[in-house]
Protein backbone atom coordinates (compact mmCIF):
# COMPACT_ATOMS: atom_id res chain seq x y z
CA UNK A 1 0.00 0.00 0.00
CA UNK A 2 1.31 3.55 -0.82
CA UNK A 3 1.25 5.92 1.94
CA UNK A 4 0.39 9.72 1.56
CA UNK A 5 1.90 13.06 3.38
CA UNK A 6 -0.16 14.28 5.48
CA UNK A 7 -1.13 18.04 4.04
CA UNK A 8 -0.12 17.07 0.65
CA UNK A 9 -2.77 16.53 -2.23
CA UNK A 10 -2.12 16.35 -6.03
CA UNK A 11 -4.22 18.02 -8.56
CA UNK A 12 -6.12 16.18 -11.14
CA UNK A 13 -6.55 17.40 -14.03
CA UNK A 14 -9.91 18.01 -13.65
CA UNK A 15 -9.23 20.63 -10.71
CA UNK A 16 -9.02 24.35 -11.98
CA UNK A 17 -8.62 27.11 -9.71
CA UNK A 18 -11.89 29.35 -9.05
CA UNK A 19 -11.78 32.87 -9.83
CA UNK A 20 -15.48 34.21 -10.17
CA UNK A 21 -15.30 36.04 -6.56
CA UNK A 22 -12.39 37.59 -7.32
CA UNK A 23 -13.86 39.22 -10.79
CA UNK A 24 -16.50 40.08 -8.93
CA UNK A 25 -14.14 42.52 -6.91
CA UNK A 26 -12.68 43.59 -9.79
CA UNK A 27 -15.95 44.59 -11.92
CA UNK A 28 -17.76 46.20 -8.79
CA UNK A 29 -14.12 48.32 -8.16
CA UNK A 30 -14.14 49.17 -11.93
CA UNK A 31 -18.15 50.33 -11.68
CA UNK A 32 -17.29 52.38 -8.04
CA UNK A 33 -14.19 54.36 -10.11
CA UNK A 34 -16.23 54.87 -13.44
CA UNK A 35 -19.74 56.43 -11.35
CA UNK A 36 -17.23 57.82 -9.07
CA UNK A 37 -15.12 59.88 -11.57
CA UNK A 38 -16.24 63.64 -12.28
CA UNK A 39 -16.50 63.55 -16.23
CA UNK A 40 -16.22 67.40 -17.05
CA UNK A 41 -18.21 67.92 -20.39
CA UNK A 42 -19.18 71.16 -19.97
CA UNK A 43 -16.13 73.00 -20.01
CA UNK A 44 -15.10 74.53 -23.59
CA UNK A 45 -12.09 76.04 -24.44
CA UNK A 46 -11.54 79.20 -27.05
CA UNK A 47 -8.79 81.19 -27.42
CA UNK A 48 -8.83 84.94 -25.77
CA UNK A 49 -6.68 87.74 -26.48
CA UNK A 50 -7.01 89.89 -23.53
CA UNK A 51 -6.08 93.84 -24.43
CA UNK A 52 -2.91 94.98 -23.02
CA UNK A 53 -2.90 98.24 -21.08
CA UNK A 54 -1.99 100.68 -23.23
CA UNK A 55 -4.90 99.17 -25.68
CA UNK A 56 -7.54 100.54 -22.56
CA UNK A 57 -9.23 103.73 -23.38
CA UNK A 58 -8.77 106.31 -21.22
CA UNK A 59 -11.26 107.22 -18.99
CA UNK A 60 -11.92 110.29 -17.08
CA UNK A 61 -12.54 109.51 -12.83
CA UNK A 62 -16.02 109.64 -11.84
CA UNK A 63 -15.61 112.12 -9.10
CA UNK A 64 -19.07 111.01 -7.30
CA UNK A 65 -20.49 107.57 -7.73
CA UNK A 66 -24.29 107.57 -6.21
CA UNK A 67 -24.79 104.35 -3.95
CA UNK A 68 -28.78 103.46 -4.17
CA UNK A 69 -29.85 101.35 -1.36
CA UNK A 70 -32.49 98.71 -1.48
CA UNK A 71 -34.34 98.37 2.38
CA UNK A 72 -36.18 95.82 3.68
CA UNK A 73 -39.34 97.21 3.73
CA UNK A 74 -39.21 97.75 0.02
CA UNK A 75 -37.98 101.66 -0.53
CA UNK A 76 -34.92 102.77 -1.80
CA UNK A 77 -32.77 105.49 -1.23
CA UNK A 78 -30.13 107.35 -2.51
CA UNK A 79 -27.53 108.86 -0.31
CA UNK A 80 -29.76 109.77 2.96
CA UNK A 81 -32.78 110.13 1.18
CA UNK A 82 -35.52 107.38 1.10
CA UNK A 83 -37.51 107.14 -2.00
CA UNK A 84 -40.52 105.16 -3.64
CA UNK A 85 -40.01 103.79 -7.05
CA UNK A 86 -41.16 106.23 -9.31
CA UNK A 87 -39.15 109.12 -7.13
CA UNK A 88 -36.40 106.72 -7.81
CA UNK A 89 -36.44 106.47 -11.57
CA UNK A 90 -36.95 110.04 -11.61
CA UNK A 91 -34.02 111.07 -9.69
CA UNK A 92 -31.79 108.83 -11.56
CA UNK A 93 -33.10 110.26 -15.18
CA UNK A 94 -32.28 113.71 -13.96
CA UNK A 95 -28.75 112.30 -12.52
CA UNK A 96 -28.44 110.65 -16.28
CA UNK A 97 -29.34 113.78 -18.28
CA UNK A 98 -27.61 116.57 -16.32
CA UNK A 99 -24.63 114.96 -14.40
CA UNK A 100 -23.83 111.92 -17.12
CA UNK A 101 -23.73 109.51 -14.47
CA UNK A 102 -23.03 106.09 -16.13
CA UNK A 103 -22.13 103.89 -13.02
CA UNK A 104 -24.06 103.58 -9.55
CA UNK A 105 -23.28 101.11 -6.72
CA UNK A 106 -26.10 98.75 -5.64
CA UNK A 107 -26.54 97.89 -1.72
CA UNK A 108 -29.02 95.64 -0.79
CA UNK A 109 -30.36 95.25 2.94
CA UNK A 110 -29.60 91.40 4.02
CA UNK A 111 -33.56 91.35 4.78
CA UNK A 112 -34.48 92.41 1.31
CA UNK A 113 -36.31 89.96 -0.82
CA UNK A 114 -35.00 89.37 -4.35
CA UNK A 115 -37.82 91.06 -6.35
CA UNK A 116 -36.91 94.31 -4.41
CA UNK A 117 -33.25 94.04 -5.71
CA UNK A 118 -34.86 92.93 -8.88
CA UNK A 119 -36.99 95.79 -8.99
CA UNK A 120 -34.23 98.54 -8.07
CA UNK A 121 -31.98 96.81 -10.93
CA UNK A 122 -34.85 97.67 -13.70
CA UNK A 123 -34.96 100.61 -12.55
CA UNK A 124 -31.39 101.27 -12.99
CA UNK A 125 -31.05 99.99 -16.37
CA UNK A 126 -34.67 102.03 -17.34
CA UNK A 127 -32.29 105.01 -16.79
CA UNK A 128 -29.54 104.26 -19.10
CA UNK A 129 -27.18 103.56 -16.75
CA UNK A 130 -25.05 100.20 -17.90
CA UNK A 131 -22.76 99.70 -15.16
CA UNK A 132 -23.15 98.70 -11.63
CA UNK A 133 -20.06 98.31 -9.55
CA UNK A 134 -20.29 95.96 -6.68
CA UNK A 135 -19.11 97.24 -3.39
CA UNK A 136 -15.76 96.10 -2.03
CA UNK A 137 -16.25 94.55 1.54
CA UNK A 138 -12.66 95.75 3.42
CA UNK A 139 -11.43 93.79 6.65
Amino acid sequence: MARRRRGYTTMGEDSELNLTSLLDVIFNLLFFFILATNIRTDESYFELTLPEISDAPARKPDTQIPVIFVAKDGTFGIGDRKLIAQQLRAELRTLVEEVKVTRVILRADAEATMQQATDALSIIQESGIREIIQPVKLR
